[in-house]
């Protein structure tokens, strides 16, 4: 919502004022807006990490055990 309001105000700032500079900054974050993007894509800034997998235990079948808090 905050890109939203930034692309408004610098397009419309840039419109009524003689600061046609300002049409930089507002078109970047007008195509953020529309192409639903941020710093660097929809799914955040941080790619996912992949745990080693030695080839020993299938991580995805692996036993799970549990202690019990008291």
């Amino acid at each position: 919502m905050s890109r939203v309001g930034i692309a408004i105000w610098a397009i419309h700032e840039a419109w009524s004022t003689p600061q046609w500079l300002l049409l930089v900054p507002g078109g970047i974050f007008a195509l953020q807006v529309i192409f639903d993007v941020g710093c660097c894509g929809a799914a955040g800034c941080a790619p996912n990490q992949q745990k080693s997998y030695d080839g020993k235990v299938d991580p995805v079948n692996e036993e799970v055990v549990y202690q019990e808090v008291q």
